[in-house]
């Protein structure tokens, strides 16, 4: 569907516009007139015939013919009216509406029964439909204000998209305080037609927008956000802000894997992997945006950090964010504490003539010779006249400083309360630039046709592990002659449905070297699990006990916007009260996955520290590939758990697992 006429319409219509100033359809109506827009403007209202100066129309119908292609609708009556007004865009093939009004999904089943006929009429009429429940879009470049918040005139280069109508509104008005002006802002409500995923494909093509940022509460699609974002990331910046980043729910807990890697778990990966930058909370949103310039986005490279102060305190502190960072402080010039602007600007004018300095953060604290505003004067003149370079700062204080602050930000430069948020932000821009290197596009992976695996049994399990060339320790049903098919010392476990926390229940005994031993095991697992083991999903096993190995959990859990997400970490018992993991998305090829064990904190360990010989990597590696093709070609496996999967110098072997259908 094309959003061309969506954002760039020739003329809006107002459906419950009003002479009533208070009424939600009459702000719709000022803040367009006042906005600038230059298309046509048509009042929709059943009984007024002119409304803020201009001719108001009793319904759609009545407007010229020749405008519907061109349109855009904007719905603010009562919720229950609006259905009926869609039914008359699709009849009269006018493609392009935002739904202001509430009282749909958020409002309870017969809101979102409301919501269910709006979707499918836009399903079958191929509708643009933006809301409902939202506060509207704005685009700037055509004058257009078809919100209820007030906002600049002034044209920007960045895109806002907020799910919520509330944090939107905040956004905008800070931003206005800022002397910050956006390209589009888009506020998604209920996502019932239009979500991210539509507008960031609109945008991706909008060369007037350098960079896009989202507040989103879910994400619908999850696999079509990655393949839409990691093609734009590429090119122009994608900042995200998820709200809902909850515990995984009681279903998730039955795995380890379920448990780590839950739907807040999966989200930041798939961010992650699409090569969006992952905001934490509307702080870190606010201070990317002072940030961004699309000459220090675009041209940025240098890693290090140059610092300039009055005060050698607050130096120590910032070199102390720096480390934490992982960046590299590359200077830090103490000017004293009786520098006046003159000394700020010899200093700026020796660092920022040479090429090596391509970040600096300036650092003040107002004391008995300082002078803040005449520094901030010298401070704007040098980012002005070095574009390319970074120049933020930070003043501490108050009042004294206020003057100096506001200066700045009409100047469009970085300033911050803390140098801890400058240094913050720095490492966003870093991190971003250093993940898009490399960034290939996400494909989602084609996969093969298999037979549904329709059972938790653990050979079974076991079994469908070899099918996809995971090896496993030589396994075999109890009995108590069989311990000879073993090579000494053996493990005896009750696996089944009620032991998928074995160690917890104490059905897993250890280094078991003769039939005597076995047998006195096997007697008091079967006394003290006497009623479990009635049922005969529940039995015991036998497998070889591996020695000098390092024990790793793979794994994976289906989440249901972005698919199989891939883990990998420390295993054994102790895999939940460490947490030490990595997520991926089931994308995951071999250099990636080498990638990914390289960022495990157990990485020195596997790889021969203290000269031990390295373990097999490759061989880790290679499962997990193969894991992930399982997790592709079985999608009635919601989660499943390799845990531990030894390995040696020499070879893998998953030493127990769980799956669950």
């Amino acid at each position: 569907m094309s959003l061309q006429y969506f954002f760039n319409p020739k003329a809006v219509a107002v459906i419950g516009a009003s002479s009533d100033r208070h009424k939600l359809g009459r702000q719709m109506l000022d803040n367009i007139i006042k906005g600038g827009f230059k298309g046509k403007i048509y009042p929709i209202n059943l009984k007024e015939k002119r409304i803020a100066g201009l001719a108001a129309y009793n319904n759609l119908a009545d407007l010229p013919k020749t405008e519907y292609a061109s349109l855009l609708v904007v719905i603010a009556i009562p919720g229950q009216f609006v259905l009926e007004e869609i039914k008359t865009c699709a009849r009269l093939g006018i493609k392009n509406i935002v739904i202001i009004s509430a009282g749909f999904k958020e409002a309870g089943p017969a809101g979102k029964a409301l919501e269910d006929q709006i979707i499918k009429i836009a399903a079958t009429h191929h509708l643009n439909i933006l809301g409902p429940n939202c506060l509207g879009l704005i685009n700037t470049w055509q004058g257009l204000n078809a919100t209820f918040a007030g906002a600049s005139r002034e044209t920007g280069r960045i895109a806002f998209l907020s799910q919520s109508g509330a944090i939107g509104s905040a956004a905008l008005d800070w931003l206005k305080t800022q002397n910050f002006n956006l390209g589009y802002f888009v506020s998604l409500g209920n996502k019932a037609v239009l979500d991210e995923n539509d507008i960031f494909e609109y945008l991706a093509h909008d060369d007037r927008i350098d960079l896009i940022v989202a507040y989103l509460e879910e994400i619908k699609d999850g696999q079509t956000f990655m393949t839409r974002v990691s093609r734009l990331a590429k090119h122009k910046p994608v900042a995200i802000l998820k709200a809902g980043q909850s515990a995984a729910g009681t279903q998730l807990a039955l795995s380890h894997t379920g448990s780590l890697a839950g739907s807040a778990a999966a989200v930041e990966a798939g961010v992650r992997r699409s090569g969006a930058i992952w905001l934490q909370n509307l702080e870190e949103l606010f201070d990317l945006l002072s940030l961004f310039r699309k000459e220090v986005w675009q041209n940025h490279g240098a890693e290090d950090l140059y610092v300039v102060t009055n005060a050698g305190g607050v130096a120590v502190l910032t070199a102390d964010a720096i480390s934490r960072e992982g960046l590299t402080l590359a200077r830090s010039w103490d000017l004293l504490g009786d520098a006046d602007a003159a000394r700020y600007e010899m200093a700026l004018k020796k660092l920022l003539p040479d090429k090596k300095v391509n970040n600096l953060l300036i650092l003040l604290t107002p004391q008995t010779d300082t002078e803040p505003l005449k520094t901030a004067q010298v401070v704007c003149a040098m980012a002005k006249k070095y574009p390319h370079k970074l120049v933020m700062a930070c003043f501490l204080g108050g009042q004294a400083v206020a003057k100096a602050w506001n200066l700045m930000q009409d100047n469009q430069v970085p300033v911050f309360d803390f140098p801890e948020e400058a240094v913050e932000s720095f490492k966003k821009l870093i991190a971003y630039k250093n993940s898009t290197k490399n960034l290939r596009p996400y494909i989602v992976p084609r996969t093969k046709t298999k037979k549904k695996f329709q059972t938790s049994d653990y050979l079974r399990s076991l079994k469908l592990l070899n099918q996809y060339k995971i090896p496993t320790v030589k396994t075999i049903k109890f009995s108590a002659s069989k311990i000879k098919h073993l090579k000494s010392p053996v493990v005896l476990k009750i696996v089944g449905p009620d032991f998928l926390h074995k160690t917890d229940k104490k059905a897993v005994v250890t280094n078991l070297q003769t039939e005597k031993d076995l047998r006195a095991a096997s007697r008091e697992l079967r006394l003290k699990n006497k009623k479990a083991l009635t049922n005969p999903k529940n039995y015991l096993i036998l497998q070889t006990q591996i020695a000098r190995a390092q024990e790793v959990i793979l794994g994976f859990n289906r989440d249901s916007a972005f698919g199989p997400m891939i883990m990998a970490g420390l295993g054994g018992i102790y895999t939940e009260v460490f947490k030490e993991v990595k997520l991926t998305t089931g994308d995951l090829d071999f250099n990636r996955a080498l990638t990914l064990i390289e960022s495990l904190k157990i990485y020195p360990i596997l790889n021969g520290a203290r000269g031990h010989k390295k373990y097999d990597l490759k061989g880790l590696a290679r499962t997990l590939v193969n894991l992930t093709r399982l997790a592709n070609e079985h999608p009635e496996i919601k989660s499943l758990d390799i845990n531990p999967l030894f390995v040696t110098e020499t070879e893998v072997l998953a030493g127990d697992v769980r799956v669950i259908v």
